[in-house]
């Protein structure tokens, strides 16, 4: 962590001294004498007045200074919104290193109009009422990055060193493209993202209050991928690229876009490959039972291996300017080889060895696929922004997992069998219709409303099988059909006006749910559940720079098929089922946003406030000396904090990024009698050097963890420093090659440690895997298509499910189950 703050010090400071040579500097005022904020300077070489030297704005006083890099003779061109714009020669030398231009004063345009071109600084973050948005196509690095890298600049996002993606600090968000869910990025987004070009990316949204059309789908944020959506050019266009890295992982991807006539059509294809060195993993740990004083302990070394495929094809025809028709399908498949040898043994309260055995673990089979269609049709009328959407989304996923577990170097075993086998099924089908309506009116006015209409079928079936017993004594087969039909209609009405903007939405959803168990082993059930669901929201933008927001969210979470199904799992050390009688849970949030943008400085403060009364939570008991774990509606949760971006541009090849949130969060429960509370923060600092011969620089550092885990423990923080190098070659920088070392200060192995400190036992857990390495990418960009796949401006998005095996599982953000 130190050597890595120090890096940063010196190659700021290495900046500084080598720009600090030369420099221009002057005062631009008005015609009245105040002074011009974010006026445009280009400087020029005296010789060569068509390529630029540099770019910058004048400061909000109308001051302005900037360092050049050699002697010369220049050429400064200020322009500014409605102003005759100034040119300014000068002369820098060895003799004259500093040269001050003085007032310069900007004369209004009102008698040029006619002919005038006329340039304003394009901000690369902007917000609204609901989002913030990161325009990539403002940021030059959007010619050589991928969709990923870019993920860490925008507000509130953090990408830590294994890729793993964080909104405001949580993981308890959904990703979207073009407003809709991904087939893809459902389930393993940072590989998709790794394999999709920022050059295709228009912005990327953090929509921070969902309006009612989102409220109920069950997440505190959603990230929304808009790609380029200029179809005025023929061709093909792609990026090609393959990553590997020192442990013998592989990731090739393509991304291609083509259009034909009024047809656009884009493939992204991935593949990639975890090895037997990457996939190893140590756990150990130690649980206290409070009644005996008993002491488990356990290690364990895992390797695991696997390999996966990803596709999605998108496609869009635009017959006329008021008619859309696009679609998209796509699926997400991989396949895990696992094996494990692991030791467990008891103490007695006074350090005895009371039993001991060893297991052999093995997994011949996990393999995981999903499969997405979606359908979307809109049409504009001759109204303004009036627009009709019918939309229509297929989903279905398939997991299957096969284990077995042999146990040997037993003494004292607690357990009367020598082994035991696990096999499980479950299968997803969801089909979705929608239908939204958009309409401005009065000019000031806009109104959204829609029905929807969800049919979600999930099935389960898990075997235990129990080596050394009679089959009737302890062996499970469990089935499971759980059946969710959501019917749902929303209204949400936005005014804006000058620096005033207000928005309300309410939502109401009818669920019935019906559980059948076709073994017998348990009575089937249904239930029925209404919920309404409001949110408000109301912004003032003081001036050009700076805004104010403050929001109220609702959101429910349904319980999936894992949080529902009954099926007992029972191993030597523990016993664990699910709770086919959970409800949905609902959420609250409240939210003050604050918003500068500038033209260096660019920062956000969100104080924020949320509370649960009847979330979702995992119980934990003890029962003959084994933990016991279920789930029960038994939670109050309460956080209160604050969420904080800086984005700074010191230099004109210096860039700092800095995402971060400190806050309290409690969890509570009367029924249990517990409590759990704690201060946790987390930060992400990214700095980038622009260097000599197309080098550029990144230096990163991450804090995360620290926080209370649930109603039972807490987290250990953890770092995450990482440093890369990359550089562009051939004509328009087609080909990028790039260094990445993670973890490079620290050893081999990244740890993670959790601990259980209230309940009827205590104790603690460790994980650690191989982390520091070197990774290299390589891409190629080829053809000059500007077009992208149009999408719908409003579409399905179902994200309402905690606990499930829908999309997304085993992945990223999780999964939709029921």
């Amino acid at each position: 962590m130190k050597k890595l703050l120090t890096l940063v010090l010196m190659v700021v400071c290495v900046n500084m001294a080598l720009l600090a040579q030369y420099s221009v500097k002057f005062q631009l005022n008005d015609s009245t004498g105040q002074g011009e904020p974010y006026a445009t300077v280009r400087i020029y070489r005296a010789s060569d007045t068509t390529r630029v030297v540099t770019t910058g704005v004048t400061s909000l006083d109308g001051s302005y200074k900037q360092q050049l890099a050699s002697p010369g003779d220049y050429l400064a061109v200020i322009s500014a919104v409605g102003k005759v714009s100034v040119q300014r020669d000068f002369q820098l030398s060895h003799n004259n290193k500093t040269v001050d231009l003085g007032t310069i004063v900007i004369k209004d345009a009102d008698n040029v109009l006619s002919g005038v071109t006329i340039t304003a600084h394009a901000p690369v973050v902007t917000k609204e009422i609901d989002r913030i948005a990161y325009n990539v196509q403002n940021d030059d690095d959007a010619k050589t990055n991928t969709a990923l890298e870019m993920l860490r600049k925008v507000p509130l996002v953090t990408v830590d060193g294994q890729d793993n993606i964080l909104v405001k600090g949580s993981s308890n968000f959904k990703i979207y493209k073009n407003g809709h869910p991904d087939p893809t990025l459902s389930g393993n987004a940072k590989d998709v993202l790794k394999a999709i070009p920022a050059s295709m990316i228009k912005r990327i949204e953090v929509i921070t209050d969902p309006g009612a059309k989102y409220d109920a789908e069950g997440v505190g944020s959603i990230l929304n991928i808009v790609t380029i959506d200029n179809s005025s050019m023929s061709g093909i266009t792609g990026t090609v690229g393959i990553r590997f890295d020192n442990y013998g992982s592989c990731n090739p991807n393509a991304y291609i876009t083509a259009q034909v006539g009024k047809v656009v059509t884009s493939l992204n294809y991935g593949m990639f490959r975890m090895s037997h060195r990457r996939g190893q993993q140590h756990q150990e740990g130690m649980t206290h039972y409070n009644d005996t004083g008993y002491e488990l302990y356990s290690k364990s070394d895992n390797r695991n291996k696997g390999d996966g495929h990803f596709v999605n094809i998108e496609s869009s025809w635009e017959p006329d300017t008021l008619n859309l028709v696009s679609m998209a399908f796509g699926g997400y498949a991989y396949h895990l080889n696992h094996q494990g040898i692991s030791s467990q043994w008891m103490n007695d309260a006074s350090g005895q060895r009371l039993y001991s055995f060893d297991t052999r673990t093995r997994m011949p089979r996990y393999s995981y696929y999903n499969f997405d269609g979606q359908l979307d049709y809109q049409h504009k009328t001759h109204v303004k922004d009036e627009t009709l959407t019918l939309s229509y989304i297929v989903s279905t996923s398939r997991t299957r997992s096969h284990s077995e577990n042999d146990y040997f170097n037993l003494e004292n075993a607690p357990m009367g069998y020598t082994g035991y086998g696990n096999r499980s099924k479950e299968n997803f089908l969801e089909h979705t219709f929608q239908f939204d309506w958009t309409r401005p009116f009065a000019q000031y006015h806009k109104i959204e409303t829609g029905v929807k209409y969800i049919h979600r079928s999930n099935k389960s079936h898990t075997t235990m099988d129990y080596e050394g017993l009679d089959p009737d004594t302890l062996d499970v087969d469990n089935r499971l059909n759980h059946l969710t039909q959501v019917v749902a209609a929303y209204a949400s009405y936005t005014f804006h006006k000058n620096s005033w903007s207000a928005r309300a939405g309410l939502r109401y959803e009818y669920s019935y749910l019906k559980a059948k168990y076709p073994g017998g082993g348990q009575p089937s059930f249904h239930t029925n559940l209404n919920d309404w669901v409001p949110s408000a929201s109301l912004s003032y933008q003081m001036g050009m720079f700076n805004s104010l927001t403050l929001s109220f969210a609702t959101t429910i979470n349904r319980p999936g098929i894992n949080y529902l199904n009954p099926a007992v799992i029972s191993t030597p050390t523990s016993i664990s089922y699910g709770n086919a009688h959970l409800k949905s849970a609902r959420n609250y949030s409240a939210r003050l946003n604050y918003m500068h943008t500038g033209a260096k400085l660019t920062f956000t403060l969100t104080p924020t406030i949320s509370w649960s009364r009847n979330g979702i939570t995992g119980i934990q008991t003890v029962q003959d000396d084994k933990t016991v774990s279920t789930y029960a509606n038994e939670l109050e949760s309460f956080y209160y904090g604050c969420y904080g971006y800086v984005q700074w541009q010191p230099f004109k090849t210096t860039s700092i990024y800095l995402n971060g949130g400190l806050g309290r969060q409690r969890y509570k429960s009367d029924n249990l009698g517990l409590e759990n509370a704690r201060w946790s923060s987390f930060a992400w600092l990214n700095v980038t050097q622009q260097l000599p011969w197309k080098l550029r620089l990144t230096l990163s550092v991450g804090r995360f963890g620290g926080g209370p885990d649930g109603l039972y423990g807490r987290e250990k923080v953890s770092y995450w420093p990482d440093i890369a190098l990359q550089r562009s070659f051939l004509k328009e920088d087609r080909l990028t090659v790039k260094l990445d070392a993670q973890v490079p200060f620290s050893g081999k192995y990244m740890s993670s440690t959790s601990y259980t400190t209230q309940g009827d036992y205590t104790g603690w857990s460790r994980m650690r895997w191989p982390v520091r390495g070197l990774t290299v990418s390589v891409s190629y960009r080829f053809g000059s298509l500007k077009a992208q796949v149009k999408k719908s401006s409003v579409t399905i998005e179902n994200s309402d499910v905690v606990g499930g095996a829908g999309k997304g599982q085993g992945g990223q953000q999780g999964g939709r189950g029921n």
